[in-house]
């Protein structure tokens, strides 16, 4: 691993001093100098085509969760024990531990079970979500099948904003929120709190029966507070603070609605905080961050916790054809969890080294190196190669190709290493080759705008962990060869009708994702699709605007999927929303600065009244209703 490291930094040196004298040579032209909020993200370094959350339905769905929102919008695998129950993501056929969750570049995903549970997220405190499948995420590290990136705006206006807003809805449900923006060219400071909950007890259909559904309440509420302040033209200072609670019964199985024996509950905490310094000079920009992230769980009076304290440090600099970001993290992760033996801790960090070289305008290559280290396990090396060509650019058209090779890590979990008195010290860190091929159009006409984009890809995972029965206890072991293989196709057009402005969008996965090497236990579904993942899924949504009223019906398919048996199918389901809105603008008083709008909302979910299960057993809400108000002042 050291001569790996060296090599990074050796490659680094090298390149840097040859672009050095590049940039001398054009010592002649005259130098333009530009500070200031620069926001500069990993994901600068890709080419690969990646789902950014449209942002009017952000602003119409301020009161769900992020669970609730990829469910509706995006056609990637989402697992949900229930409604408003613990839910997990899969990118590309693969399982939920291989995507990472990351807020402010700040990875987030609880370190014990590695899976991100994207109901406990709420919509509400960020203004950007975008979503990473496939290879491309080697650029954040420790992850396979993807990453999802939240964030919110950095922007340095003279402001004063009020943002209250109410929602009520079927089964109990009752959102809360506020939202507080002060600031000015110098220094600026937002703030937002919310709480939510609902009695969820919906009508079940199961075996010719109908009931309510019990014990499956929850609430949840939150506070993030971010504070900026720009020092002088160059630095930029700043401090973080999120913490939310999500106190919830578990919504039991169809079959055990009336055992209360079967009832549980669980809470769930999570608190986490960053410092940061930016440098965004002349040649170089530089961010310097220490975070702290810690979560807890309590479940049946047991106390699963983990403290990471985290550094991380990177340095950009732009030449003129060629960006270079070289940079490193250290965690330090304490956990507190029952079932693991005292004393446990372990070290992780990681150097990279990105690059993005564009010799033309119809040429694009990028490379990244990544090495990662973790406490008494070996991680293999992950590069990643990628480029874009435009065969042809024009004002109104243009046709790229692209491609991706990249070979991604996955670190095991707390648990995969630690849990119970059994040594795991025989797992290994999973590796994914992964291969990409895309092709993207953009057609621009007076009153038109659109594009279309294929992405085939291919991911062979070499020491996939699952948890399987070892006698009468669990345990995680390597499978040998899982191959996850498809096609991502996504399309959006905005154009207007009359007076009437319309964006429509839509989205097809296609994956299908088998075991190839594995142990006794695995081989009845060696050559068969993974259990409880569909091999289509399909997103979409229509919006029509005319002046302050927009419309939007949103739809969403899960194809047909397997349980733990190969012979026992789920069948798919397509659902249905709708969301009306109308924004109300109030004239400003005399002598007043302020200005006024309220925005009143009707929502309605699975408007088709669809009966299904996103997984076996667990029921979930038929047609249901949501209204609200949101009204907002600002004022300069």
């Amino acid at each position: 691993m050291q001569n790996r490291i060296l090599t990074i930094l050796y490659l680094f040196a090298t390149i840097l001093s040859a672009l050095a004298e590049e940039e001398r040579s054009y010592s002649e032209l005259e130098e333009v100098e530009v500070y200031g909020e620069q926001q500069h993200q990993l994901s600068d370094f890709s080419e690969a085509a990646h789902y950014q959350a449209d942002t009017l339905l952000i602003n119409n769905q301020r009161h769900s969760s992020l669970a609730d929102f990829i469910a509706q919008h995006t056609p990637y695998v989402v697992k949900q024990n229930g409604n408003g129950m613990m839910t997990t993501l899969s990118l590309r056929g693969t399982s939920a531990s291989h995507t990472q969750a990351l807020w402010d570049d700040i990875n987030i995903s609880p370190l014990t079970m590695g899976q991100t549970d994207y109901s406990t997220l709420p919509i509400f405190f960020f203004d950007g979500i975008d979503i990473f499948p496939g290879g491309e995420s080697a650029l954040f590290g420790n992850a396979i099948g993807g990453a999802v990136s939240l964030s919110s705006k950095n922007d340095f206006t003279q402001r004063r904003s009020l943002i209250l807003q109410q929602d009520l809805g079927s089964y109990g449900k009752s959102f809360s929120g506020i939202k507080l923006n002060l600031g000015n060219s110098i220094i600026q400071n937002r703030t937002s709190i919310f709480y939510n909950r609902c009695e969820n007890n919906f009508t079940v259909h199961f075996r010719d029966e109908t009931f309510r559904q019990k014990n499956a309440s929850y609430n949840n509420y939150g506070a993030l507070n971010e504070t900026e302040w720009r020092v002088n033209s160059k630095h930029l200072l700043g401090a973080k603070l999120w913490f939310t609670k999500y106190n919830r019964e578990l919504q039991p199985m169809m079959q055990n609605n009336d055992d209360p024996s079967k009832y549980e509950q669980i809470d769930d905490q999570s608190a986490k905080a960053i410092l940061f310094h930016e440098l965004n000079g002349k040649w170089l920009h530089l961010r310097n961050k220490v975070a702290w992230v810690n979560d807890r769980e309590h479940f049946q009076g047991d106390l699963i916790a983990t403290h990471d304290l985290m550094l991380l440090s990177n340095a950009r600099r732009r030449f003129k054809r060629v960006m270079i970001e070289v940079g490193g993290e250290l965690h330090y992760i304490k956990p507190e969890v029952y079932a693991y033996k005292s004393g446990v801790e372990e070290w992780r960090g990681a150097i990279f080294l990105l690059s993005k070289f564009t010799p033309c305008q119809w040429l694009s290559l990028h490379g990244n190196l990544r090495q990662s280290f973790v406490t008494s396990m070996g991680i293999p090396f992950s590069p990643a190669f990628g480029f874009e060509v435009k065969p042809f650019s024009q004002e109104r058209f243009v046709w790229a190709l692209g491609g991706n090779i990249a070979r991604n890590t996955k670190v095991p979990t707390l648990n995969d290493r630690y849990w119970g008195d059994y040594a795991n010290k025989q797992l290994t860190a999973e590796s994914a080759f992964n291969l990409e091929a895309k092709s993207r159009w953009e057609l621009r006409l007076k009153r038109y705008k659109g594009n279309l984009s294929a992405t085939l890809y291919r991911n062979d995972v070499d020491n996939w962990i699952m948890w399987m029965p070892r006698g009468v206890v669990w345990k995680p072991t390597n499978i040998e060869e899982v191959l996850a293989r498809g096609v991502e196709v996504e399309s959006r057009h905005s154009f207007p009708i009359s007076k009437l402005e319309n964006s429509l969008s839509f989205s097809f996965n296609h994956s299908f994702t088998e075991i190839q090497k594995g142990f006794q236990n695995m081989h009845p579904f060696l050559g068969h699709q993974m259990p409880l993942t569909p091999q289509n899924t399909f997103a979409g949504f229509w919006n029509i605007r005319f002046k302050e009223t927009d419309l939007t019906v949103s739809g969403n398919y899960t194809g047909e999927r397997t349980s733990s048996d190969i012979f026992d199918v789920l069948e798919g389901y397509f659902l249905m929303d709708l969301s009306i809105n109308h924004t109300f603008s109030f004239p400003k008083k005399s002598g007043s600065k302020a200005k006024q709008q309220i925005t009143v909302t009707l929502q309605i979910n699975n408007l088709l009244d669809k009966e299904y299960q996103n997984l076996p057993f667990r029921g979930m809400p038929g047609r249901n209703f949501l209204a609200g108000a949101k009204w907002r002042i600002d004022s300069k």
